[in-house]
């Protein structure tokens, strides 16, 4: 019986980025066929790459291979391919793998089927290294659903692991290892671990259940294997503390350093240093601290995080509509933004409160707000927050979660604030209801006042028993006629 491994791609079937699955074939008497996914995808050739999945399908088979970085006479990567040698490098390994099988089979003197192969080609392969195999996924993933920042939280966590263990291969991944990777990142820097927190922990087993779930779904990994089955990972959500933002009188501090900057009276280049001790002794802001400051308090007007902020533009996100508030016949012309989310892809609708209004100039084309990186924002919030004496870590996401506290603190529905703060799901706002101590101290108040009112009813009821008590003897004196005269009168009044 002969059998033979070819490679082919799967040119008829492109994928959104235009790149191709490498395919294997397994042949018996070249009758006999079976297709197995290698799960590596070959690009499009640069010069076609602006056409569409209908223009690449409808063309002949020879001329759709040339479209990509294939060769189909040597079933290999071209040199235009990224990675190519490792590519072709995995192609010749997986050729060996094939080849094994078929001929472990000759060795046994026993025929080969194409179910017997693809069961013994499509065993996990657990023997690959943790790092070079989620290396090799996420450059295959570029293109795909993962955001650029998801693959770089990604890489960075199987670095730390390739830290640890820098042999690791999947099928090492055991309950043991588990516990031995959890003790490295508590351990303190000074005794040679990682020193995070255990809520840094949690989130890090979480990214590594998820990679271990892509290769269960690869055919690389076995389920069964899986060390997450016994073991629980820690509660990483995290609370909002008083911290985590800022109560509308803190807020205020804020607003009032930004209206009292004084801006410079020269280039800044020709300030002497004298003049900037002299500043920054005035509690006022430099250039780049206004212009932080003037994008963090947007923030905390519109609960947009930084890339939303940063990607704002006038035509494609500012615009006017004629509203008709609380029933008014004459309708208001209100401003309000509409942007598709950074991070959840969810298309938000943003009324610009005054305050918001002041800071932008609504008729100027293009961006909304001055280019700022969130790197440096963050370290000018770190110098504001020293000159204006308020006590709280200041980063740019604190502004988020001000506009959501404050939100709720001025009685916005929790429906409504989730439509703001574009969240998917109710559990991320409900992060954002916890009160203010203000909020809190007003509400008791309320509490109070209802069982002072209490108080002096029951007290005015006693006085007014007492009262009459009093007077009761006093009616003992009147005569038949005066008493019915009173019983007149009472009724009357009682009318």
């Amino acid at each position: 019986m002969s059998a033979t491994i070819h490679f082919y791609i799967r040119s008829e079937r492109p994928h959104a980025d235009n790149s191709v699955q490498i395919y294997l074939i397994f042949s018996l008497n070249r009758s006999l066929k079976t297709k197995i996914s290698l799960h590596k995808n070959i690009p499009i050739k640069r010069e076609f790459a602006h056409l569409n999945n209908e223009e690449i399908a409808s063309l002949q088979t020879n001329l759709r291979n040339d479209l990509f970085c294939w060769d189909a006479h040597k079933e290999r990567a071209t040199l235009q391919a990224p990675n190519y040698e490792r590519v072709n490098q995995f192609l010749d390994s997986e050729k060996k793998r094939a080849n094994d099988i078929i001929l472990k089979y000759d060795l046994m003197n026993k025929p080969i089927t194409l179910e017997a192969f693809r069961q013994q080609f499509c065993k996990p392969t657990g023997n690959k290294l943790f790092n070079e195999y989620f290396i090799e996924e996420f450059d295959n993933r570029r293109s795909s659903k993962w955001s650029a920042e998801t693959i770089k939280s990604y890489k960075s966590i199987v670095s730390k692991i390739q830290e640890f263990k820098p042999s690791l291969c999947l099928n090492d991944i055991t309950p043991k290892f588990l516990t031995e990777y959890e003790n490295y990142m508590l351990k303190p820097i000074a005794d040679g671990g990682c020193g995070n927190c255990e809520r840094t922990v949690g989130n890090n087993m979480k990214v590594l259940k998820t990679l271990l779930y892509i290769a269960i779904k690869n055919g690389d990994y076995v389920i069964e294997n899986t060390p997450f089955k016994n073991y629980k990972i820690k509660n990483t959500s995290k609370e909002l503390t008083t911290r985590d933002y800022l109560e509308p009188l803190e807020l205020a501090v804020l607003e009032k350093m930004y209206e009292n900057h004084e801006k410079l009276s020269k280039p800044i280049n020709k300030m002497s240093s004298e003049e900037w001790i002299e500043r920054g002794r005035a509690k006022q802001l430099t250039p780049g601290e206004y212009k932080a400051l003037k994008r963090f308090l947007f923030s905390c007007y519109t609960g947009l995080r930084f890339k939303d902020v940063l990607a704002l533009n006038k035509e494609k996100h500012l615009f006017m509509k004629e509203i008709d508030l609380n029933n008014f016949t004459n309708k208001q012309s209100k401003w309000y933004l509409e942007i598709e989310m950074h991070k959840t892809k969810n298309v938000v609708v943003i009324p610009l409160i005054d305050k918001a209004l002041k800071l932008i100039d609504v008729y100027k084309s293009g961006s909304i707000l001055e280019s700022i990186t969130n790197q440096k924002v963050n370290c000018h919030l770190k110098s504001i927050q020293e000159k204006s004496g308020i006590n709280k870590h200041l980063t740019f996401h604190v502004a988020r979660h001000s506009f959501a506290t404050i939100c709720f603190l001025y009685g916005i529905d929790e429906r409504i604030g989730q439509k703001l703060l574009g969240h998917k799901n109710r559990k991320f706002t409900e992060i954002y209801t916890h009160l203010s101590h203000n909020k809190i101290f007003s509400e008791m108040d309320k509490f109070n006042t209802g069982m002072n009112e209490n108080n002096l009813e029951h007290k005015q009821k006693v006085l007014n028993e007492n009262k009459v008590n009093e007077f009761l003897p006093m009616l003992n004196n009147l005569s038949g006629e005066k008493l019915e005269q009173l019983k007149s009168l009472i009724k009357l009044l009682g009318t």
